[in-house]
């Protein structure tokens, strides 16, 4: 009796040597140096030029957001490492169009090996502080939250970078879809810079023209046209002895289209319409 007793628990002793040798008869990070490393660093490049694939952090950063589980992620990296596709990727449509869509490595190495390696990866990375390249916690009052919401609102799809439609993205299409994008940008820029300028230039040569009361050169809150056409006059002189010559003088409006009501007299209220309406159309 004793006798069995012994052969059962050595019986017991070894099918649980097997199954603590079965989960450990891979060395995971080993797999993953052999099989995947030579793409996906898992550290980030000091020189982002030299990478070929996303750093891992970043891998497992657009995965753990897509399936928090372990089981489900897991589940999902061994099946998309061997079947990869453009349906199922998970990361910036820009990575893919920038790196390529991942090759299958089906037949590289086993399931065993590849769940072994999703496991470590999983329980890895991304690395402690890891928040992605150019990302911050916070970034002039907007959380990383809001950053991330408006980036994917923004972000290009596959279909922006494949001009041809054959589902493929060459080289020549992804730097023509930069340069597009590139000059789309430096296009709204100059065009928002120059409408300030043109408002700033419309705002100083306000503040340099003459106002109503210099025009009434009497002072009875109306202005003929003789008093206009001697403020001109006075004024055409004046500039000319500082060396500054009025050229366009002679496209100075005619006194009849500022006298909105033709009674002969330029009042202040039609003196502001006037100017208000001129400086709407420039």
């Amino acid at each position: 009796m004793k006798v069995k007793k012994i052969m059962i628990s050595m019986v017991a002793l070894v099918g649980l040597t097997s199954a603590l040798s079965a989960s450990s008869d891979y060395n995971a990070e080993a797999l993953f140096d052999a099989k995947c490393g030579i793409c996906h660093s898992k550290t980030m490049p000091k020189d982002m030029n030299s990478m070929i694939a996303p750093a891992l952090s970043g891998v497992m950063k657009h995965i753990k957001m897509a399936y928090p589980n372990k089981e489900d992620a897991v589940e999902f990296m061994v099946d998309y490492i061997q079947y990869p596709s453009k349906n199922k990727a998970i990361c910036q449509q820009s990575k893919i169009a920038q790196f390529g869509l991942m090759p299958s490595v089906k037949g590289v190495a086993s399931e065993d090996e590849l769940e072994a390696i999703a496991e470590w990866m999983f329980d890895n990375f991304p690395a402690k502080g890891f928040v992605g390249r150019g990302m911050q916690n916070q970034r002039g009052g907007m959380t990383k939250n809001t950053m991330m919401q408006r980036g994917m609102k923004n972000r290009p799809a596959f279909e922006d970078f494949d001009a041809n439609g054959d589902e493929m993205i060459s080289r020549d299409e992804f730097n023509q879809f930069r340069m597009n994008r590139m000059k789309s940008r430096m296009g709204a820029m100059q065009n928002q810079r120059g409408g300030m300028a043109n408002n700033a230039m419309k705002q100083r040569g306000m503040q340099n023209r003459p106002n109503f009361t210099m025009f009434d050169l009497n002072g009875d809150g109306v202005v003929t046209k003789n008093e206009l056409t001697q403020f001109r006059a006075q004024r055409k002189a004046k500039m000319a002895a500082k060396g500054m010559p009025m050229r366009n003088a002679a496209y100075s409006p005619a006194f009849e289209s500022m006298d909105i009501d033709g009674d002969g007299q330029l009042t202040q209220e039609e003196f502001n319409q006037f100017r208000m309406n001129r400086y709407n159309t420039k």
